[in-house]
């Protein structure tokens, strides 16, 4: 199945009762598995999500500004998840 869609873009759950918007992330950090955490800001209606996902082929979403300035609130929440977010089991280890 092909998509037009660019890596990494995700769909605002806050406006799916209206319309698709599909959004690409503003930022990514490393989660630490060998994935990434992308965080999201709605153009259409301003609502924040984070996601996590495996790295994909390609151009890779920004990691956060030195100057965070208007950005804080998706900085915190990369934070969070980063935090929060159960660890994968390493290949070879008991689970």
């Amino acid at each position: 199945m092909s998509t037009d869609f660019p890596p990494y873009s995700d769909s605002c759950e806050e406006c799916l009762a209206r319309t698709r918007t599909v959004v690409r992330p503003a930022m990514a950090v490393p989660d630490g598995d060998g994935g990434l955490i992308a965080a999201y800001r709605c153009p259409a209606c301003g609502h924040t999500w984070t996601c996590a996902w495996g790295v994909q082929a390609g151009p890779q979403p920004p990691t956060p500004p030195a100057d965070p300035v208007g950005l804080e609130d998706l900085i915190a929440q990369l934070r969070i998840r980063l935090a929060t977010q159960p660890r994968r089991p390493q290949e070879g280890s008991a689970a």
